[in-house]
């Protein structure tokens, strides 16, 4: 697989840059910019929709704790506005940049659903470490003796207990 070149897209450094990505990126993720400027404001950032303007067109200056704020309005790391330009629709690399985002939020996911399904997992032993001191405490023998089944039968299957025909020979 090629390396993908090293793009030089205008503009490359600070506030210029942070407002070339913001653009692009609040488009990519279809949101105005009075969107964005109602999730800065719910969190704690007075922003008009004129001013995402201006941040944008480069006419405003960009404090850094606003760029922190509109990582978190647009759900992105803050690194995506301040380390490199990102690809404009027009940009041949476009769709691989949005692949990209798409595989790096479906990565997160897949960590969020691993970490709860770890949690289960220990809330499920520690269940099991209770239901056995309670069994043992009680004087329990859940040593299985081998005549029971070790799960409950699918209903209507032939191991089923409370099958209708249950002591009667299957006629097949």
């Amino acid at each position: 697989m090629d390396k993908p070149k090293t793009r030089n897209l205008i503009p490359s450094e600070g506030e210029a840059l942070v407002a070339h990505n913001l653009r692009i990126m609040r488009k990519a993720a279809r949101l105005s910019q009075e969107d964005v400027a109602e999730r800065m404001t719910r969190l704690g950032f007075k922003l008009h929709q004129t001013q995402i303007a201006k941040m944008e067109n480069g006419t405003r200056p960009i404090r850094f704790d606003e760029v922190l704020g509109l990582a978190k309005a647009l759900n992105l790391p803050a690194q995506y506005f301040m380390t490199e330009a990102v690809a404009s629709p027009d940009d041949p690399h476009y769709e691989l940049q949005e692949a990209g985002f798409r595989l790096q939020d479906l990565e997160k996911e897949w960590r969020t659903a691993q970490d709860l399904a770890d949690a289960a997992k220990a809330r499920m032993e520690e269940a099991e470490r209770e239901y056995d001191e309670i069994a043992e405490r009680l004087g329990v023998d859940l040593t299985p003796t081998g005549h029971e089944p070790t799960f409950y039968p699918a209903p209507n299957s032939p191991e089923d207990p409370l099958r209708k025909d249950a002591d009667t020979p299957s006629a097949e």
